[in-house]
C-alpha cells in the first residue's frame, strides 16, 4: 500500500471517527434530556402516587366515617338492589327486628317486610313504581313473632347518571310513642271520669249522711232482740260501704298534697308486714312472706299514710290472689345513676344523680295470675274481677305513685303468679 493511500485512509478513520464521536455526544445529550425528563415524571409520578394513596386514604375514611354513621343512627336502615334484594342491614334495623345482618343480607326483601298491612308503600312498592313514601306508618313481625308499630320512608337510590340502583328504606319504632298516646287518650278519659264522679260523690254524700244519721238513730232504739235490728244492721253496712266509695272517688278524682317524710324503706316494709300478717285475717291460706332489700340504709321521701295505703293494698291482692297457699315477696333494688362524662361540674353531676336515680320496689305473689286481657284494664277505675269490689283500689294505687313521681307496671303469667314494680325517685325531695 503506497503512503499516500495509507493517508487517505487514515483521514477517512479520522472523519468517521470525529462523525461517531459527534453522534455519541448527541445521543448523550439526549440521554441527559431524556434522563431529566424521566425523573421530573418520576418525580410527578411519586407525587401523584402520595396524591392517591392520601385521597384513597381519606376516601377509606370518609367511607368508614359514613359506615359508623349508618350504624350508630337510631334509625333502622334497610337498602334493597334493583332485584329487591337486601344488601345493607344496619345495627337499628337489627335491635327493632331482633334479626341478623348476617341472615338478612342477600334474601328477598319480602322475608323483612312480613307485615300485616301488605298495601302499606314499602321499599318493594318504591323500586316498582318509582313512587318514593315519607313517614308513612307500618306494622314489622320481629324475629320471635311479635308485631312492632314502625314510621318508615323509602326512597330511590340512583348512581350519577339517574340510573335505579335499589331503594333505601328508614324507619324508626313508634311503639312507645302510640302507648304513650293511648295513655294520654287513657288519661283524658279519666279525668272526665273523675270530674263527673267528683261531682256526683258530693250530690250522694249529703243524703247519704242523712241516710247514715237516721239508721244510726233507729239502731240505737231498737231493741237488740227485734228482728227489725238486723235490717237496720244492713242499711248501716250498705251506706258505710257506699261512704267508702265515695271517699275512693274523692281520693281518686281531687288534687292532693303530699305530706313527705324521709323514711328508712327497709324498716318501713318491716313494720308494714308484719302489720298485715296481724291486722288482718287471711282466710285459712299457708302465706309465707320474704323481704329483700339490697341496701338496708337506703332512705327515700315518702307520704307514709297514701304509701302504706298502696301498699296494703297491693298485700292484700296478692293475698286474694293466692288460692291455699303461696308467698308474697316484696323486694327493692336501688338505681344510681352514674354520669360517664368527666367534663361536668360537680354540681351538674349531683343534679344528674338527685334526677335519674330511682329505686325499684317489686311485690309479688305465686297466685293464679291475671288473664292477658284483663291486664290491660286493670288500673282503670271501677273495673274489677271481684264480686265483691268495687274496681277503685288500683287506681288509687296508680294515682299515689303518679303523685310521688313514679311509676307502677305489672305482668303476669296464668298460674304462675303477678308481679307489681314500682319506680320512685331515690334522692329527690319533690
Amino acid at each position: 500500500m503506497s503512503d499516500l493511500t495509507q493517508k487517505q485512509d487514515i483521514e477517512s478513520l479520522t472523519l468517521a471517527f470525529n462523525d461517531f464521536t459527534q453522534i455519541i455526544d448527541r445521543f448523550q445529550k439526549t440521554y441527559d434530556i431524556l434522563k431529566s425528563k424521566i425523573d421530573g415524571l418520576n418525580r410527578q409520578l411519586e407525587l401523584k402516587n402520595v396524591e392517591l394513596e392520601t385521597k384513597y386514604a381519606e376516601g377509606e375514611n370518609i367511607k368508614n366515617f359514613l359506615k359508623s354513621i349508618l350504624e350508630n343512627i337510631c334509625d333502622g336502615v334497610v337498602v334493597i338492589d334493583s332485584n329487591g334484594r337486601i344488601t345493607n342491614f344496619n345495627r337499628a334495623a337489627e335491635m327493632i327486628t331482633g334479626f341478623h345482618k348476617e341472615e338478612m343480607v342477600g334474601k328477598n326483601y319480602n322475608f323483612f317486610n312480613k307485615a300485616k298491612n301488605t298495601e302499606s308503600r314499602s321499599a318493594l312498592y318504591t323500586l316498582t313504581t318509582g313512587k318514593e313514601s315519607y313517614h308513612r306508618k307500618k306494622t314489622l313481625l320481629t324475629s320471635d313473632k311479635q308485631e312492632k308499630n314502625v314510621e318508615f320512608s323509602s326512597t330511590l337510590l340512583k348512581d350519577h347518571e339517574g340510573k335505579v340502583l335499589g331503594v333505601v328504606e328508614t324507619f324508626n319504632d313508634i311503639s312507645e310513642i302510640k302507648l304513650l298516646q293511648e295513655k294520654i287518650i287513657q288519661v283524658e278519659t279519666l279525668a272526665a271520669l273523675g270530674e263527673m264522679s267528683a261531682s256526683i260523690a258530693h250530690e250522694i254524700r249529703n243524703p247519704l249522711a242523712g241516710i247514715m244519721g237516721f239508721a244510726g238513730l233507729l239502731d240505737r232504739q231498737i231493741k237488740e232482740n227485734d228482728s227489725k235490728k238486723s235490717l237496720v244492721k244492713s242499711i248501716i253496712l250498705g251506706t258505710t260501704k257506699l261512704n267508702d266509695i265515695i271517699s275512693n272517688l274523692l281520693t281518686l278524682s281531687r288534687p292532693q298534697q303530699l305530706n313527705l317524710t324521709q323514711i328508712n324503706i327497709n324498716k318501713f316494709l318491716t313494720n308494714l308486714i308484719d302489720y298485715f300478717k296481724e291486722s288482718f285475717v287471711i282466710c285459712n291460706k299457708k302465706l309465707s312472706f320474704e323481704l329483700e332489700v339490697d341496701d338496708p340504709e337506703v332512705s327515700i321521701y315518702l307520704d307514709v299514710q297514701l304509701f302504706q295505703q298502696l301498699m296494703l293494698n297491693l298485700l292484700h291482692n296478692s293475698s286474694d290472689a293466692t288460692e291455699n297457699e303461696g308467698k308474697i315477696s316484696i323486694k327493692t333494688k336501688c338505681n344510681v345513676f352514674e354520669p360517664v362524662h368527666s367534663i361536668l361540674e360537680e354540681d351538674e353531676k349531683k343534679e344528674l344523680i338527685t334526677l335519674f336515680s330511682y329505686i325499684e320496689i317489686e311485690v309479688s305473689d305465686t297466685g293464679r295470675g291475671i288473664p292477658d286481657e284483663v291486664i290491660q284494664k286493670i288500673f282503670n277505675p271501677f273495673f274489677t274481677t271481684k264480686d265483691d269490689g268495687n274496681g277503685l283500689g288500683l287506681a288509687i294505687c296508680k294515682k299515689i305513685i303518679q303523685l310521688h313521681r313514679g311509676d307502677i307496671q305489672v305482668k303476669s303469667q296464668i298460674g304462675k303468679g303477678t308481679t307489681f314494680t314500682m319506680h320512685l325517685p331515690l334522692y329527690e325531695q319533690f
